[in-house]
């Protein structure tokens, strides 16, 4: 008897077939299916809107000037790139023998294989797969050598959630890291990588020349002494003289791209246009990009005017012909048709010895993220022992400023009360919604170089820190690796979601693991800026007039805009002040937060819905001086009180501008808010009122359960005779050199490491109030203790 048939599980769809699929389903309900129903077609700029709701530009004579400035950003957006140039950059077979082009070279393979083994040894290399895209190679090197530290950087935030993505699905995640951004920009100190690589002709996307040697100074830079360069680029020679000024190809059985080439009349670039039609929809992407053509000899020369040499006998290596011989369509390669590979490295130097801050001359963090997720500090490329085996470490020189652990300084204070410390802080590698483009930006890195510096300086060099910054491994790496003392500055949150930001602090209760700052009830009850002020006001706190408005729940206050603005109109008064019920970052407070009537009320409200803002509170809006108070301490110990802070808005009023401290004082360079803004220690209160606001914030910070630091922002109501009210309780307030904090240490003469390091004191006089009760040291005119015996702070090592 014949054995029933079984049928083949259905084969999987390439990565890039199944996001297209996805995207077609979620469009396709938008669009008519006839042209009967077929809306009228809008004429734009430059062409027309298409039936299934792209822009068409119609015939263009000149290619050149219809390309973006930075055209990359819409480009490599989706999965559209991945299906037209799926048959080269989708296909592993293509990939598997483009890093069989690197491993062809022996300097090369000898990086990939250091430390695999007893027959290799050495430290384990780092890569950085520059410009990575959705992390072909970097996950290939990565399955292949698991030893290696692959690092992978790309402006396509679709492409890197891909290749995150992918990691995890391969079970590779804790051995790459990738991050978005600028290649012009590397995220990364000096001399941290021993082998860059730009594959798929990354290279040559900007408008002139100097983009390009921006890049080539970033790799530069990031290289060790003797670390290796290689670019993969189109040979420029031959497309100059083969492109194709018109095709068209079918990607599959419903979908065609037809393209345009145009060379610059001095032939130093290429333009390019591709127009993707749907059979059953029409056109629906009209594309325009550019790149520069770098013959062979031409980018020799661009790489070896950024330093690095090149072996004379690997400048007439065969062109690159993957693409063409393995495509699996055979049809129009364009760009990546023939490429040329270029190898290059870093000339090695004598150095006099490493110090502890090396110069990173894009304002960097002076260290790198390892697979695990811990930040390892280099010191001329070697590794500081962070990573397990032996170590390579090259010994650090201190600074004449620099301090020695458990050393006391000249005035008798212990800048290092625990012995080793981790340091938890946000995801480089996440997007975080509420910084400037909900990014990462050279500022924010520039800040961990300086809390590094400031931590350096106060006694904990690399050896004694551990740094947590890969979200995914979070837990696991506490729960298999307990911390004796975890410095808690993850303010962004857990996976950057501020919502979560009290989630870090009760895993680190829940696995008891002793920590800095706010407990996670605190942060819950202070990210609810409703609950503060009601809680604030039972206890004599004084604070602003307010209203609350809930867009999803019918209260007996408010029920509707309308009625919102007539309880404005009878409780508070115009001008009114409007910000999200729960946030952080000053995400949602602008200078628009300020309404005068019922339409700016209804504008605002409207704007803040569009970023996701439904629920708010309206308060009076205090037109006076606004303050800060800043405290470090705890009740058992006491507190010391920095100088009162006042914030300097004369420049902005003299601009006709609201004074406000909002989003884009805290994030954006280029606001006015940022560049003229100023602080300065205030003298206009009188003692009794900044003893009657130390009292408030006493009381606040006991109310909520502060520890160890907090800083509350208040401001004067002229209306009322300069009554002054609560704004804001911070019970984990920011960190940052150029934070309120740290503003108010240089009030006193404190540098910015000796109010980190006034924090660490205040945490270990809490966690060990017991073990010191024979010798409890009281504050003095409201300072710190500036003793501690060695013998009581030594902890065992992490």
């Amino acid at each position: 008897m014949s054995q029933p048939a079984t049928m083949s599980p259905p084969k999987a769809l390439p990565y890039w077939r199944g996001d297209m699929e996805a995207l077609r389903k979620s469009t396709m309900h938008a669009y008519p299916r006839t042209a009967a129903h077929a809306p009228p077609r809008a004429k734009v700029p430059n062409g027309y809107t298409t039936l299934a709701g792209a822009v068409c530009h119609g015939r263009v004579s000149d290619l050149e000037a219809m390309v973006p400035s930075h055209w990359w950003q819409t480009v490599f957006a989706d999965a559209m790139y991945l299906k037209t140039d799926g048959d080269v950059v989708e296909d592993p077979e293509i990939t598997k023998e483009e890093v069989g082009l690197l491993e062809s070279d022996p300097d090369i393979q000898s990086i990939f294989l250091r430390g695999s083994d007893k027959n290799f040894p050495g430290r384990p290399a780092q890569i950085l797969d520059l410009c990575c895209g959705q992390g072909r190679h970097s996950l290939y090197l990565a399955q292949k050598y698991p030893q290696l530290s692959l690092h992978g950087h790309d402006q396509s935030s679709y492409l890197i959630t891909l290749a995150q993505e992918r990691a995890v699905a391969q079970h590779l995640n804790n051995k790459t890291v990738f991050t978005v951004g600028d290649c012009r920009q590397i995220p990364y100190a000096d001399e941290t990588f021993d082998l860059v690589i730009v594959m798929g002709n990354s290279f040559g996307y900007f408008a002139d020349e100097q983009g390009d040697r921006t890049v080539l100074s970033e790799i530069f830079r990031t290289l060790v002494p003797g670390g290796r360069l290689v670019l993969d680029l189109t040979d420029g020679d031959y497309m100059r003289k083969n492109f194709a000024e018109r095709s068209w190809e079918w990607i599959d059985d419903t979908t065609f791209v037809c393209r345009e080439r145009q060379l610059s009349k001095d032939e130093l670039r290429l333009s390019s246009r591709e127009v993707v039609t749907l059979t059953t929809k029409g056109v629906i992407r009209d594309q325009f990009y550019q790149e520069r053509l770098y013959g062979r000899s031409e980018v020799y020369d661009i790489v070896k005017a950024a330093g690095f040499g090149v072996s004379e006998d690997r400048q007439d290596v065969d062109s690159i012909t993957l693409g063409k011989e393995l495509s699996k369509r055979k049809e129009d390669l364009g760009m990546m048709e023939q490429r040329v590979l270029v190898t290059a490295s870093k000339p090695t130097r004598r150095d006099d010895g490493p110090t502890f801050v090396r110069k990173s001359t894009n304002g960097v963090k002076n260290g790198l993220m390892k697979p695990n997720g811990v930040l390892a500090y280099h010191s001329n490329g070697h590794s500081n022992g962070h990573s397990k085996g032996q170590s390579n470490s090259t010994p650090i020189k201190a600074q004449p400023n620099g301090i020695n652990a458990m050393t006391a300084q000249s005035d008798g204070t212990l800048p290092a009360p625990f012995s080793h410390i981790t340091v938890l802080l946000g995801d480089p590698s996440k997007p975080c919604v509420g910084k400037l483009n909900d990014t990462w930006n050279p500022e924010d890195i520039e800040t961990r170089r300086k809390l590094f510096t400031a931590l350096h300086e106060l006694g904990y060099p690399p050896e004694r820190i551990n740094v947590l910054d890969r979200h995914e491994t979070y837990i696991s790496q506490l729960t298999n690796a307990p911390s004796t003392f975890v410095l808690n500055l993850c303010d962004e949150g857990f996976e950057n979601d501020a919502l979560k930001e009290l989630h870090v602090p009760a895993l680190l209760d829940m696995l008891r693991i002793p920590y800095s700052g706010a407990g996670p009830n605190c942060l819950a009850y202070c990210y609810d800026k409703g609950l503060v002020n009601r809680a604030a006001a039972s206890i004599g706190v004084p604070t602003p007039n307010e209203a609350f408005y809930f867009s999803d729940t019918v209260t007996p206050a408010v029920q509707s805009l309308e009625k919102l603005h007539r309880v404005i109109l009878e409780d508070i008064g115009y001008p009114a002040f409007i910000k999200p019920i729960k946030g952080d970052n000053s995400l949602g407070i602008t200078c628009r937060s300020i309404i005068n009537n019922e339409e700016e009320l209804k504008a605002y409200m409207t704007e803040l819905r569009s970023i996701g803002i439904r629920d708010v509170i309206v308060q009076e809006y205090l037109d006076g001086t606004e303050y800060g108070v800043g405290m470090v301490g705890n009740k058992e110990s006491g507190f010391h009180f920095f100088p009162i802070l006042e914030v300097d808005y004369s420049q902005i009023t003299a601009k006709s501008l609201p004074p406000i401290l909002g989003f884009e004082s805290k994030w954006d360079p280029k606001s006015p808010y940022w560049t003229d803004i100023s602080y300065k220690q205030t003298t206009s209160l009188s003692a009794e009122t900044v003893s009657q606001l130390h009292e408030w914030c006493i009381a606040l910070s006991e109310r909520f359960g502060c520890r160890d630091y907090a800083r509350f922002d208040f401001r004067a109501d002229k209306a009322q005779g300069g009554t002054i009210k609560l704004l804001e309780v911070n019970p984990n307030p920011g960190w940052c050199w150029d934070g309120k904090l740290a503003y108010m240490g240089k009030f006193e003469g404190l540098q910015y490491r000796d109010v980190i390091g006034m924090v660490l004191r205040a945490s270990w006089e809490r966690l060990h109030k017991n073990e010191r009760s024979d010798q409890k040291t009281a504050y003095t005119n409201g300072h710190l203790p500036n003793q501690v015996e060695n013998s009581t702070v030594a902890m065992p090592a992490e």
